[in-house]
């Protein structure tokens, strides 16, 4: 994956690909999480290159809800999950670089 610092509402974010990625606060395998203290994304590795960017685009989706202070929603998984799926696909679907 060729990003490696992503902007996100003023805040340079980290990239990176990791091995096994277990999310820090749950203790379970993911694919992808976001640390906001650090300001950083890790994406699990083992992906396929069209998960790692439907993964990216999650976390960016994570990332852009905190940023924007949105602490009732950044890190609901039912807001989050279709907000990505959707933003990926309308990228994909208007060859948008992704």
């Amino acid at each position: 994956m060729a990003i490696n610092k992503i902007n996100v509402g003023g805040v340079k974010y980290d990239v990176s690909l990791k091995k096994d990625l277990i999310e820090p606060d749950s203790h379970q395998p993911v694919w992808g999480y976001t640390d906001y203290a650090r300001s950083a994304i890790y994406i699990d590795n083992k992906l396929n290159k069209q998960h790692i960017k439907q993964t990216l685009i999650h976390e960016l989706v994570h990332a852009m809800l905190w940023e924007a202070g949105a602490v009732d929603g950044y890190n609901d998984e039912k807001l989050v999950n279709p907000l990505g799926n959707m933003l990926y696909s309308v990228l994909r679907s208007n060859n948008l670089k992704v």
